[in-house]
């Protein structure tokens, strides 16, 4: 594993291969392009985190490789320069044989869950502040970059600063499950867009990912388009630069606030789910539950509208400087009066008076006699 790792420092293919037991064998052809794609990446650190033996290799296996084969389960970890702060890690099962010249990987027995060079046919885009990859056609590519370049400057703007961002392009909807790791597409069919990496407690998040749904990005008009990447890339610079949760109306309203901002799109279009649903007289008590997100639980288009339009309405109450504050204030907990260790939704209520200078109960209620005056 050191040897391939120092085979990707190097982009020494011969190298790389030099590890397999049978080069020209299927699966050395198959290393060979997954070597190539990798090549393509701007891949920093990479190499084995850890090496655990696996379950012993099945009969075909033994036959194949001889008895003394067994599995090795390694997990790999990586970095893209320029972009990620941290390792992403991913576990890899191979079967490993005994040749002549010493040990090598014969097969892979569990590839793990895919990574960004899994896509083939595999293109690789980017400028100073965002990196498309993907297997989508190449004008859709260029059209995303442009996009998440502009998207990256609304960001700065707003938060003050804007991180690198990773933008995947999954050609089909099997290619976007697989890349976020899910056994189905539940739920999805009313997602374009999704930020993910990993997140520990405490601590910011180092190595996002923004994966476009082709299903429905695809589907959106131009300007949709415009408003979902910067969505998705107010989220990364945002969990790039803080350190606790926040409730997910304020996360997705003030990530849509960052969004629809940068189009001409008047609330009674955006927000007309919701506003049928006020005057229908089945409009929101209350801010959104984190759970009232879920798709698989329901409708999300109307929670989402009422997100929005309780950042908009605090925007437009306090002005956009004192909501980023409130953000930053419940995102990285209070470090006065005691509240730096609360949940999200305790740390929310300390924030308004701290921070805006109104109790949530106040601010909720003007929030909801603006939506009425929205839906008359």
């Amino acid at each position: 594993m050191a040897q391939r790792a120092a085979a990707v420092g190097r982009h020494d293919r011969r190298a790389w291969l030099a590890t397999l037991s049978d080069p020209t064998s299927p699966f050395g052809a198959a290393q060979g392009a997954l070597f190539d794609r990798m090549s393509m990446l701007p891949i920093g650190r990479y190499g084995e985190q850890g090496v655990a033996v696996g379950a012993p290799p099945d009969g075909g296996q033994v036959r194949r490789f001889g008895a003394d084969a067994w599995l090795a389960t390694v997990t790999l970890g990586y970095e893209l320069t320029g972009f990620d702060r941290g390792l992403r890690t991913v576990d890899t099962s191979y079967v490993v044989a005994r040749t002549p010249g010493g040990w090598r990987l014969g097969d892979i027995a569990d590839p793990g869950a895919a990574q960004l060079w899994d896509l083939t046919p595999l293109t690789v885009l980017r400028s100073v502040s965002t990196l498309v990859v993907g297997n989508a056609p190449e004008p859709a590519l260029r059209s995303y970059l442009a996009m998440a370049d502009a998207a990256h400057s609304r960001v700065d703007s707003v938060w003050g600063m804007a991180v690198p961002a990773v933008v995947v392009a999954a050609k089909d909807a099997a290619g976007f499950v697989d890349q976020l790791d899910r056994s189905g597409d539940s739920g999805l069919d009313q997602v374009a867009a999704v930020t993910d990496g990993p997140l520990e407690p405490g601590h910011s998040a180092s190595s996002d990912r923004v994966y476009l749904n082709p299903t429905v990005f695809g589907g959106l008009t131009d300007d949709g388009r415009r408003v979902v990447i910067t969505h998705e890339l107010t989220h990364v610079t945002v969990r790039a630069t803080t350190t606790g949760p926040v409730p997910m109306w304020l996360s997705e309203g003030f990530a849509d606030e960052v969004g629809y901002a940068a189009v001409a799109l008047p609330p009674t279009t955006v927000a007309a789910p919701l506003l049928a649903q006020v005057r229908a007289g089945h409009g929101p008590r209350q801010l959104p539950a984190d759970s009232d997100f879920d798709p698989a639980r329901g409708v999300i288009g109307p929670v989402y509208n009422a997100a929005w339009l309780a950042v908009t309405r605090m925007k437009a109450r306090y002005g956009e400087l004192r909501v980023v504050d409130f953000y930053r204030a419940v995102a990285g907990g209070l470090a006065t009066s005691g509240h730096a260790s609360a949940d999200s939704d305790q740390r929310a209520e300390h924030a308004f008076p701290a921070a805006l200078g109104v109790s949530e109960q106040a601010f909720t209620a003007d929030w909801l006699a603006y939506l009425a005056s929205l839906s008359r």
